[in-house]
């Protein structure tokens, strides 16, 4: 690939994650998602790696984060905060997605909700 058809298609992503995020976030100051579709795995968990064939790994491990890449892919910035537990004590997140270089609104709202259900104590049994 040549440098300026590198660029353009840098351009061209570029340009496609800011439609993305304006048409997320034009009306909205923050965005709230799960972060995961099901509960925490196991490192190494069935379906989520598999070192044989990348794009069943691929398909796994999309199934299991369908929120995540969106703001991955924009370079839009996003906060996982650990509000609730299963039963066995493993945390389940909520993802909040901010606009671009607005960091500091998903900061005081991550700080407020730590404040308000505070999790820095909190350790799974399996721990």
């Amino acid at each position: 690939m040549s440098g300026p058809d590198f660029a353009a298609s840098l351009y061209a992503f570029r340009a496609l994650g800011q439609l993305i995020a304006d048409a997320l976030l034009s009306s909205y100051d923050v965005v709230l998602t799960p972060t995961l579709a099901r509960p925490p795995a196991f490192v190494g968990s069935a379906g989520l790696r598999n070192d044989t064939d990348p794009a069943a790994e691929f398909a796994g491990l999309a199934g299991y984060t369908p929120f995540t890449p969106i703001f991955n892919a924009t370079g839009q910035p996003a906060v996982n905060v650990p509000l609730h537990w299963t039963e066995e004590g493993l945390p389940i997140g909520v993802m909040f997605g901010g606009r671009y270089g607005d960091e500091a609104t998903l900061i005081s709202l991550s700080a407020q909700l730590e404040a308000a259900r505070p999790w820095a104590g909190r350790r799974p049994e399996i721990w």
